[in-house]
């Protein structure tokens, strides 16, 4: 069973000595991506992946450098293409919107409550009239969105 992440998002742990010091070392290497490594050395990306598959009781893990650009591969891999119609909350951040339109996609924003809830009556309607297939709901400071 995967495990759940449960450190607070908002409140980060100092960072350690120890990775200080290995991320200097990183950074002194040059080697600051999966690409430019030498015939017989792992990438410190492909470590982290693979660490943090083990850790998640999963086969696979994709680093990424931002939130967006796991958005976006995650859209693509559940099959959106340019055009298709992606519903999304309003009340977002750029990445959000960002990562369908990378895609090729086209947002539908739909509208929250008052009590920052996705507006369950305006999500049928968008979801009618512009027969979208899709679903991206994201959480906003520190709003977990109502699902």
């Amino acid at each position: 069973m995967p495990r759940r992440f449960e450190i607070s998002f908002t409140q980060q742990e100092p960072i350690p000595e120890a990775a200080i010091q290995r991320a200097t070392e990183i950074l002194s290497s040059g080697r600051l991506h999966r690409y430019n490594v030498v015939p017989g050395e792992v990438s410190e990306a492909k470590l982290l992946e693979e660490e943090y598959a083990a850790w998640q009781v999963a086969k696979f893990c994709l680093a990424t450098t931002s939130g967006g650009q796991a958005l976006q591969i995650a859209l693509r891999a559940v099959g959106v293409q340019p055009g298709s119609k992606v519903l999304a909350n309003a009340y977002t951040l750029a990445p959000v919107p960002g990562a369908i339109h990378a895609t090729g996609g086209e947002p539908v924003l739909v509208e929250i409550d008052n009590n920052w809830h996705t507006d369950i009556a305006d999500l049928r309607a968008k979801a009618a009239a512009s027969g979208a297939r899709f679903l991206m709901l994201s959480h906003m400071r520190g709003h977990i969105a109502d699902i």
